[in-house]
């Protein structure tokens, strides 16, 4: 992506630009990708959301400017960050899924990606030593790749690497990339870059920069994760642990002849200082807690279900968000025997390292509860499901509670229930045809809290073409701002609607102080 389009990849999620879209008409499809909706405005091109045809999945589609349609350079440049990217195929580089001709001009189809860049991580948190090496390593496997292909990227600096949701690291931003060849547009010699990553060689002239050019601007990169913050263009070596110092130190060398005369070289100093003793001795006594949040959030990632199910009666859209001391989230969705469909959302009521746990020990209640559903036509009841659940943590030793919410859909009869456990989270509903939303509560105790309480249900009409949105936000501080994003984004996909309230929910003061990660599902009802 060019410099320009940096904006989006530094939001936490899909970003809400409605105002822009105001300014920019919106087109129904580019080349053969329907459009939702603009991203961000750069400074000679657009980013559009839109959705493959075949498989549904959103793609980036950067489209060049209108005004610069007529500017040969920049039709070349334009063209020019295609080939690069068409050029790779790493799991670490943004893919190229199509590019050409449509009637608004030139476009260029890539890879969604759910995540943010890494220098909104600098700026948010702190990594373990292990995790530093981790991404530090896999930018490298990338430069390894583009280095093959004989490409220098000549722009590599934090906000051009996003880590996303799963955290897998990807370099991005190949619009001053070069070829060592030095076949590249005009256009493209006339941007140097960003000064503070840039090696000297290539402060002087673009045209100086080679494959360890790149290198030195990883060596900054790595510097800046292992001290947890951005330097400005200030290093200062002596702060880095001993046994990494002497690496960055080699990457970092004003002479080119004195760096890395090879990533591959690189790889392997950063691999063999990751697998010694070394590391061990030298990480700070901080980093161990570090190391223990990050384990635990890994490990509760795989107890949910991010990915949207393929139910055929339902077009889903998923968001979240959690900050790195945030733990004891569970999301999974079920399809029973009888053509019905249920999600469960749960969190714990603490927000401890054992949070962790409670919510794996509820994840496995709820699993196997959950299985005679799916091998009989049983009918799965919310109520007496959640009655159950509730049984069994109150005999539990966790000493926590846990806030619930289960919505059963049942197409056959047009209708829905809903059973929210703990403060209410309303569901959030507009029915087909109407700009009206409204919402749907239901009122039930914690689970934990009384081994006596009694568990009803909300029954609620659900029809073709009404749209959805749930989530694990508490009423009392977001049903006001959510039913008025709702009501005016109707006719965005629940892909970006997800995506849309929880940035809307983001921006209310009350968020930062809700200590559990925070999801936003919603669903259409498509005949």
């Amino acid at each position: 992506m060019a410099n320009g389009e940096k904006k989006f990849y530094q939001q936490k999620t899909l970003p809400s630009l409605i105002e822009e879209e105001g300014a920019v008409e919106i087109p129904e499809k580019i080349g053969p990708y329907k459009v939702d909706g603009l991203l961000a405005k750069g400074g000679m091109s657009l980013l559009f959301l839109g959705f493959d045809p075949e498989t549904k999945e959103p793609r980036v589609i950067k489209v060049l400017s209108p005004a610069y349609l007529n500017h040969p350079e920049m039709v070349d440049h334009f063209l020019w960050e295609a080939k690069i990217i068409g050029m790779a195929d790493h799991p670490n580089i943004v893919k190229l899924y199509g590019h050409g001709k449509w009637e608004g001009g030139l476009y260029i189809a890539m890879e969604f990606i759910r995540g943010v860049s890494l220098s909104q991580f600098l700026m948010q948190q702190s990594f373990s030593l292990k995790r530093c090496i981790s991404i530090i390593l896999q930018v490298a496997y990338a430069l390894s790749h583009l280095h093959t292909h004989g490409v220098i990227h000549r722009d590599l600096k934090p906000e051009n690497i996003l880590i996303s949701e799963d955290g897998e690291v990807k370099v991005i931003d190949f619009g001053i990339a070069q070829l060592h060849e030095d076949h590249e547009p005009q256009s493209t010699r006339k941007v140097m870059g960003t000064p503070n990553y840039m090696a000297p060689e290539q402060k002087e002239h673009a045209a100086n920069a080679t494959f360890v050019s790149d290198i030195y601007s990883l060596g900054v990169i790595a510097y800046e994760l292992i001290l947890g913050k951005l330097s400005y263009g200030v290093i200062s070596l002596s702060l880095l642990p001993p046994g990494i110092q002497k690496i960055i130190a080699k990457a970092l060398n004003v002479s080119p002849k004195e760096r890395y005369p090879d990533i591959v070289d690189f790889i392997t100093d950063l691999t063999a200082y990751a697998k010694s003793p070394e590391l061990t001795k030298e990480r700070p006594v901080t980093d161990q807690v570090i190391e223990m949040m990050e384990l635990l959030q890994r490990g509760e990632q795989s107890l949910s279900t991010f990915e949207r199910p393929l139910w055929p009666q339902f077009d889903i859209g998923i968001a979240k968000e959690r900050t790195p001391d945030q733990i004891g989230l569970y999301v999974d969705f079920f399809k029973f025997a009888n053509n019905t469909e249920a999600i469960i959302i749960a969190h714990t009521s603490s927000n401890k390292i054992t949070s962790s746990i409670h919510i794996a020990i509820l994840r496995g209640m709820i699993k196997s509860l959950i299985h005679p559903y799916h091998s009989t036509n049983l009918a799965f009841d919310p109520p007496e499901f959640a009655a159950t659940l509730n049984d069994l943590v109150c005999h539990d030793k966790m000493a926590d509670t846990f806030h619930l919410t289960i919505l059963k859909l049942i197409p056959f009869n047009d209708t829905l229930s809903l059973v929210t456990c703990g403060p209410s989270a309303p569901l959030y509903q507009v029915p087909q045809g109407s700009n009206t939303a409204r919402t749907i509560h239901s009122e039930n105790p914690a689970l934990g809290t009384n081994i006596n309480a009694i568990f009803t249900e909300t029954i609620d009409n659900f029809n073709d073409g009404d749209l959805l949105l749930l989530s694990n936000l508490p009423k009392a501080e977001f049903e006001k701002p959510l039913l008025q994003v709702v009501q005016q984004n109707v006719l965005l996909s629940p892909h970006r609607l997800s995506d849309v309230a929880l940035a809307t929910a983001s921006a209310q003061e009350t968020y930062a102080q809700l200590r559990h990660p925070k999801v936003v599902i919603s669903l259409q009802r498509i005949s």
